[in-house]
């Protein structure tokens, strides 16, 4: 016996989660995660202020921080904690 293999869910299946849900779409899989601990949060927050300093002292381009879907692929959409943006 031979099983179906599990169709990939799409950028457009992520686009239909509900608001609020924090999850990420990894190659067609949707990974549902819980908040970030408040230790966490601190790190994220003192390591974005020191780039952005960085970033934007040299003109660099800019930081942003999540949530911010990154689209990677029909199958791949991240949010990470910490972007660059290139100039």
């Amino acid at each position: 016996m031979t099983t179906k293999p599990k169709a990939k869910l799409t950028v457009a299946d992520y686009l239909d989660t509900p608001e609020g849900v924090r999850c990420q779409l990894l190659d067609g899989e949707l990974i549902v995660a819980a908040a970030p601990a408040d230790k966490h949060q601190k790190i994220i927050l003192l390591l974005a202020i020191r780039l952005h300093q960085f970033v934007s002292g040299n003109n660099l381009g800019e930081i942003r921080i999540a949530p911010l879907d990154v689209v990677l692929s029909n199958h791949d959409v991240a949010q990470p904690d910490i972007l660059f943006v290139s100039r």
